[in-house]
């Protein structure tokens, strides 16, 4: 069996998905091999032979300059410097332009987009499987896999299919395989094929090209496909055997672990977790920092990302207790316990060196319309403390729910600049309806993107407060209050809050 991770998405840490289904193979003795192909096919592209569009002097210095910036990613100097690493990733994304052949195609290093095919129509889905040699990774799947697949000849091909970027290229390659290697199957998971899966009006369109597809977790799908007859359903530590740790760009190892599936508050109004019914499922804390240890003696990691929707308290209090040697970073929610300085102190000593915090907005009814349970006074202490400890804050901020207004976005704006000096970086978003939420049926719905495998709904604000607005107020309000906007050019474009830990 090879389990393949499809490009794009950002090529600084080793995928988890992948590494927890190889873990489970390995734990029962099952022969497979693991292909982040994602970080390969863009290393491919960028050293790719094709011809260049040198149309400009900012395309020569970002070709004659390559190997250079790639090498300044993995290294720590250049996180003390955001204007100069933010111009060695806008000159590694014009180096992959020019080595994509066609206007119709843009790959960075955070994404791909067709301007022809969507990934939210299976009907492109399919023409991009019957065309695969248009794709810019076609020149990667005949140079690169199809010597692995040829020497280890394996009945089953996995496709590891967890973002909304990845679609177009996974599907290529599986038009692909289907067209080179008949006899080969195909099984396809991850947490994109799981959203389509708990789709009520879900109807496989892909039979005839992926023979299997897998909602949930994939562990025992994979053993039962095996052959195994023990059960998968066990807890397996993840297994980094497969990954180039000199190649990811970032400036250390970092190990991505899931502590967790689901999410343990679930009652966020608009929440996919909700709308979709995951069930929460947690590893016992103690078994985690076993996990942890077991992979720091293995692969000694700068950073352990923690890959959670929310990182529970029981979790967080054990490494507090345990000081773990390495350093972690990961969503945590707001909450009380996250008021108390010593317990602060506690997880910066163990290792914390940053916590995305889902805020949301700065308007109390906004949150209690979306049954946040989070309260601005308590938020604002959160803040100052985390500070106080020396921990960053990655701040979320959700724009355009059906509870907000102009006035309060505009409070949003007020608490947000209050809080400036406490506020590392800063995530803006703009509401989507999910498909399938309950609260959907309130509204008068468009479709947000025309295809069949869209997970959102456009919207008729009841206030008026719809995406042209909210962009407006962004653009013109928001993002020019001074404090805000300072934050603002702090974010690293591509790689956000993954790279954001290592900001000096």
């Amino acid at each position: 069996m090879i389990l393949i991770f499809p490009p794009v998405s950002k090529p600084c840490e080793p995928p988890a998905s992948v590494a927890q289904l190889s873990g489970a193979l390995r734990a029962h003795r099952i022969g497979h091999e693991v292909v982040d192909a994602n970080l390969e096919a863009l290393l491919w592209l960028f050293h790719s032979t094709a011809d260049m569009k040198t149309d400009s002097s900012w395309t020569k210095r970002a070709l004659s300059n390559l190997d250079t910036n790639l090498a300044a990613l993995k290294t720590m100097e250049l996180y003390g410097n955001p204007d100069r690493y933010r111009q060695k990733i806008f000159d590694l994304n014009r180096a992959l332009s020019t080595r994509v052949q066609s206007d119709r195609f843009r790959v960075t290093l955070s994404g791909y987009t067709d301007t022809d095919l969507s990934p939210v129509r299976s009907e492109d889905l399919l023409k991009s499987a019957v065309n695969f040699r248009e794709n810019p990774f076609y020149g990667y799947f005949e140079a690169c896999l199809r010597p692995r697949i040829e020497q280890s000849d394996p009945a089953w091909i996995g496709v590891s299919l967890c973002y909304m970027t990845q679609a177009l290229s996974a599907f290529a390659l599986a038009g692909w395989v289907k067209e080179n290697f008949p006899g080969k199957k195909i099984v396809m998971g991850g947490g994109l094929v799981t959203s389509w899966l708990r789709m009520p009006d879900f109807r496989n369109p892909f039979n005839g090209l992926i023979d299997m597809m897998v909602q949930g977790e994939g562990e025992a799908s994979l053993l039962n496909i095996a052959g195994s007859d023990v059960p998968g359903a066990e807890r397996c530590t993840p297994d980094y055997g497969f990954a180039d740790f000199a190649s990811y760009q970032a400036p250390g190892r970092i190990l991505p672990y899931s502590a967790s599936r689901g999410c343990y508050w679930r009652k966020c109004r608009f929440c996919p977790e909700r709308a979709e019914k995951s069930v929460y499922r947690p590893v016992d804390s103690q078994v985690v920092v076993k996990d942890l240890e077991e992979l720091y003696e293995k692969y000694n990691p700068d950073c352990i990302h923690f890959v959670d929707n929310a990182m529970s308290p029981a979790l967080m209090r054990r490494l507090a207790l345990e000081q773990p040697r390495f350093n972690w970073y990961g969503f945590a929610r707001i909450g009380k316990e996250l008021e108390e300085p010593e317990y602060l102190k506690a997880l910066k000593r163990s290792g914390c060196v940053m916590l995305k915090l889902g805020l949301e907005s700065g308007d109390q009814g906004v949150l209690d319309a979306m049954e946040k349970g989070t309260d601005l006074d308590v938020a604002s202490r959160v803040l100052t403390r985390i500070k106080d400890a020396g921990i960053k804050a990655f701040v979320y901020l959700l724009f355009g729910t059906p509870g907000e207004n102009e006035a309060a976005a505009e409070r949003t704006l007020a608490y947000t600049a209050r809080h400036a000096d406490r506020i590392d970086f800063l995530n803006l978003a703009v509401f989507n309806m999910p498909r399938f939420s309950l609260d959907a049926e309130k509204y008068s719905v468009s479709e947000f993107s025309k295809g069949d495998l869209s997970l959102y709904y456009n919207f008729e604000h009841p206030a008026g407060w719809g995406r042209k607005e909210v962009r407006a107020f962004l653009d013109k309000r928001f993002k020019r209050e001074p404090s805000i906007a300072g934050i603002l050019r702090k974010n690293p474009p591509c790689f956000t809050s993954n790279h954001a830990p290592f900001f000096m």
